[in-house]
């Protein structure tokens, strides 16, 4: 067994587990733990990472009181240069603590989102279910992708922030659409359509979030 600093992944709430994301974990052999969000946070200096998942909740709401802690933990992670994923919450929580701007969109986001970027492991398509956007990045972050909607990815130091769900599976998707039915009718269309969508892109997208993850990986975890 590897003596490597595990990787820990932050998750928020019971329907947005690691997915995908803990698939290439186990794929590349990268040791990883799971943190809730009412569970004592880690030290920041310690892990190889700390990925942040998404939550319902806004990353600049007062309650509960958990996202105070996780802001901070993010802050730390920052100074002492641990590799931070920020993925939709994980991202505006990241876009927070480097001094950046969130807020309530205009139009939530939902279903297939294509970014503009340079990069083509951040092109997707990806799946979008946001309700928030950054408004502005980090001072000192780069822009690295962005859809008419919203910015989509930006780099901060070691660390990178998507607005996007690469750690969404069929299942997960499934989850959600289940529990806010009307929302997904609304944004995305008809849920049960959008999933069989989903469940027949399945092996393209895990091979995209595996190609983005191995770029994270390669170009800021072990840079």
């Amino acid at each position: 067994m590897s003596s490597a600093p595990a990787v820990v992944v932050v998750e928020h709430q019971e329907d947005d587990p690691a997915g995908l994301i803990g698939e290439w974990l186990d794929v590349r052999g990268i040791a990883w733990a799971v943190v809730h969000a009412g569970d004592p946070p880690p030290d920041p200096a310690t892990p190889a990472a700390v990925i942040s998942l998404g939550s319902s909740h806004s990353a600049y709401a007062p309650e509960p009181e958990w996202i105070a802690r996780h802001a901070a933990l993010l802050r730390a992670a920052l100074a002492a240069d641990t590799p931070v994923l920020g993925v939709c919450f994980g991202a505006q929580a990241l876009a927070l603590a480097g001094g950046g701007e969130v807020a309530r969109a205009p139009e939530p986001e939902v279903g297939w989102v294509e970014p503009e970027s340079d990069h083509p492991e951040l092109r997707g398509p990806w799946l979008a279910w946001h309700s928030d956007s950054i408004i502005a990045a980090p001072p000192a972050a780069v822009e690295l992708a962005r859809s008419p909607a919203a910015l989509q990815a930006f780099r901060l130091g070691r660390s990178l922030a998507v607005q996007f769900h690469p750690e969404v599976t069929p299942a997960i998707w499934g989850d959600w659409t289940s529990s806010e039915p009307e929302f997904a009718r609304r944004h995305a269309g008809d849920p049960e359509r959008f999933a069989a969508g989903i469940a027949a892109r399945a092996v393209e997208l895990r091979a995209r979030v595996f190609a983005l993850l191995d770029w994270w990986h390669s170009s800021l975890v072990l840079a």
